[in-house]
């Protein structure tokens, strides 16, 4: 009879061992948290939900992501428009509550408290007999109630379901790594496992969907099979995940049309909304990488553990900071090879994505969401060394416990804090006078009217559909130059915002790319501008009509 390949589980299944007191506390809390780990699991599952409440959003937020979201979404479902761009899959489920209740904002923001419902139940089932039980419960202690991963689940943002078919894709991926049997040929071993590899395959594309950098995922599994030996499911993986990608591209270009968004190409450029800037050589990509290493690895990974100020600037990045994180996860990776096959893949997964972060996004994008999405298997790592570390000297457990349980205790306290700013928060005056604005124009001008906005996603929702022209930069301040692109666009209205630069304070200073374009307009032809409509008097909104 064929033998299977030797695999690390941490929790054999089985009757919970009695603590005893010769055993050391790491020994008696992962026997008392398998006892209980029902509850312990259901609990968190309930504290997830209660803070995805408690922290719940109503409002678009005064980005621009996450309410273009929703336009794609209303534009597959009503236009049969594919949203290719950005990662199609997240636009595509959200068309299903866009369906059903319309350009409902908490509506279609309770999707995402969906998904981290989703997403902290496969984390359990993913990981459950596979670390140590105080490592998994301190795990889904921090997915469920760090405010950072919770903000999350009340927006239209991709970050959430991201999650939550990460989740799945990892779930399945343990399913195959514990059912891998070496002696079985090339033939057999497929047919052993061919339902999961199916499986697989569409978890993984729905997976490089959802975000277009995750493309570089499918590199992480054959890296961990290559790594193993386990060459047949390398291939496997490889087949599985090609031929439905492929059949994916096939089915949308028929039903959709071609790709229109060059995703690559976009990821290249120097500056991503000014193509006239070029692309970036091997230099300045290395460059970009190591840039992207400091922001994310030595600020927003510890903002959001909540061990550096929430506020950041650019003098916070610490190249050194950066470095001993790197260090870290490699040494994880390399501690687990032999020792523990799911934190081994876990590893070679976090350090491929966030090698595609890194060299995929511009540097001067330094959202903190970006980093989201693997900030669950950092924590992971971060946890597990330390407690790999603290097991081999029994002194050090009772400080490592301590130390970890304050940790999360001042996360809860800072989730806290934020439910406390949400109750409180609400649309600034700029942004009270555009949405209003933006209503005004649907309202009272004609159905087919072209206008410009500076936040054409957020006016679109907030006009209960209407469709506007996005002016995201300032393309010239030549009079003539500005009027001969509108006049191309057939642009007929213009909505000047003071929407603020800095959003929590009213500083005079102004988002002013348009009033940098329509004021050498207005001064050489002050004819062709006509007011229409004003609203405010203190960060007021107007709208112009363009005459040519």
């Amino acid at each position: 009879m064929a033998k299977k390949e030797k695999q690390t589980v941490i929790q054999a299944k089985g009757p919970v061992k009695k603590m005893s007191s010769k055993a050391d506390l790491f020994d008696n809390l992962n026997v008392w948290f398998e006892k209980n780990d029902k509850l312990i699991f259901y609990g968190f599952l309930f504290l997830s939900t209660l803070f995805s409440y408690l922290l719940f959003d109503a409002k678009v937020s005064d980005g621009l992501d996450d309410s273009t979201y929703i336009e794609r979404a209303w534009s597959f479902l009503n236009e049969g428009k594919f949203p290719y761009f950005q990662g199609p899959a997240y636009p595509v489920f959200l068309s299903i509550f866009l369906k059903l209740f319309g350009l409902n904002v908490v509506a279609l923001k309770s999707f995402s408290v969906i998904c981290q419902f989703g997403f902290v139940w496969f984390t359990y089932k993913t990981f459950v007999k596979r670390i140590p039980y105080t490592v998994l419960v301190a795990l889904l202690a921090f997915i469920s109630l760090n405010d950072y991963i919770q903000f999350y689940s009340s927006q239209t943002f991709t970050e959430t379901f991201f999650l939550f078919v990460q989740s799945m894709c990892l779930y399945v991926m343990f399913k195959i790594i514990d059912s891998i049997d070496s002696e079985l040929g090339w033939v057999e071993g497929f047919k052993q496992n061919y339902m999961k590899w199916i499986l697989f395959g569409l978890l993984f594309v729905l997976l490089s969907t959802s975000k277009s950098i995750a493309f570089v995922t499918i590199v992480a599994v054959f890296v961990y099979f290559i790594t193993k030996k386990n060459y047949k499911q390398a291939v496997y993986a490889f087949v599985a995940f090609f031929a439905i990608r492929m059949i994916y591209q096939w089915l949308t270009a028929t039903m959709y049309g071609a790709n229109d968004a060059n995703q690559l190409e976009m990821m290249l450029r120097k500056e991503l909304y000014k193509p006239a800037s070029g692309h970036e050589d091997l230099s300045g990509m290395i460059s970009r990488f190591f840039n992207n290493c400091g922001t994310y690895f030595s600020l927003h990974v510890y903002r959001i553990l909540h061990v550096r100020p929430t506020k950041y600037v650019a003098e916070s990045i610490v190249p050194f900071f950066a470095f001993l994180t790197s260090l870290f996860i490699g040494i994880c990776a390399i501690f687990s090879y032999k020792k523990n096959n799911f934190i081994f893949f876990t590893s070679i997964y976090l350090i491929v994505l966030c090698g595609g972060i890194f060299f995929g996004v511009q540097a001067a994008n330094m959202q903190d969401r970006l980093i989201i999405i693997v900030m669950p298997f950092i924590f992971l790592l971060f946890y597990y060394g330390t407690y790999e570390f603290a097991k081999r000297y029994s002194g050090f457990q009772t400080i490592f416990i301590l130390i970890s349980s304050g940790f999360l205790i001042w996360n809860v306290v800072c989730s806290l804090e934020r439910m406390k700013e949400n109750s409180k928060s609400g649309y600034t005056p700029d942004y009270e006078n555009f949405i209003k604005m933006s209503k005004y124009c649907a309202d009272s001008l004609p159905a087919d009217a072209q206008v410009i906005s500076r936040k054409p996603a957020m006016s679109f929702i907030y006009s209960g559909g209407k469709k506007f022209v996005g002016q995201f930069i300032t393309t010239s301040t030549d009079a003539d130059t500005v009027l001969m692109g509108w006049k191309k666009q057939n642009i007929q209205y213009l909505i000047l915002a003071s929407l603020r630069m800095n959003p929590v304070k009213n500083n005079g200073r102004i988002i002013n790319n348009i009033h940098r374009m329509i004021g050498p307009v207005y001064q050489k032809y002050p004819q062709k501008i006509r007011l229409v409509k004003s609203i405010g008097t203190s960060e007021k909104c107007e709208l112009y009509e363009i005459k040519y």
